[in-house]
């Protein structure tokens, strides 16, 4: 009877260890699938275009940061943002920004920024979120990281 036992354990050892081995292979493999930018967020990114504040809509532009003159950030009207870096073009990321409306539906917790306008850039399938600081104007554009240090990009509109 011992042997019955002994074997049933490490018949069912063996099938919840292939398990684990299969679901996170399968975790891993969708991770690295797909970077490009699903169709269905580039409509979101377009239906919150429709809904941005006038503080939002004055980042649309290229602009270049003020402590590294090689850095460019450019928002499109479209949704699309481009990080580019003079003399890197493997350094170029691609992606989507657009104003946060509602911080609740958002998948991190945001510091409280008492009614500033939030930003969300999606780079390289990365979510960063910015506050758009009240020293902004028509050709000076201050974002504060809400993630990680929380330093202050500083840029000079180009176009």
């Amino acid at each position: 009877m011992s042997n019955k036992v002994l074997v049933g354990t490490v018949v069912l050892l063996l099938a919840g260890g292939a398990y684990w081995l299969y679901t996170d292979s399968q975790k891993e493999n969708a991770k690295g699938a797909d970077t490009t930018t699903p169709t269905s967020q580039i409509e979101t990114t377009r239906d919150s275009q429709a809904k941005m504040s006038p503080e939002a809509g004055r980042t649309v532009g290229k602009w270049k940061s003020t402590e590294d003159a090689k850095f460019t950030r450019e928002f499109r009207e479209d949704g699309t943002v481009t990080d580019m870096y003079e003399g890197n073009a493997s350094a170029t990321a691609n992606g989507t920004w657009s104003q946060v409306i509602d911080v609740a539906v958002e998948p991190v917790q945001l510091p409280a920024v008492g009614g500033a306008t939030l930003l969300k850039l999606i780079l390289n399938g990365e979510a960063f979120y910015f506050a758009i600081s009240t020293d902004t104007t028509a050709d000076k554009l201050v974002l504060i990281n809400l993630g990680g240090r929380g330093n202050i990009l500083s840029f000079t509109r180009v176009q």
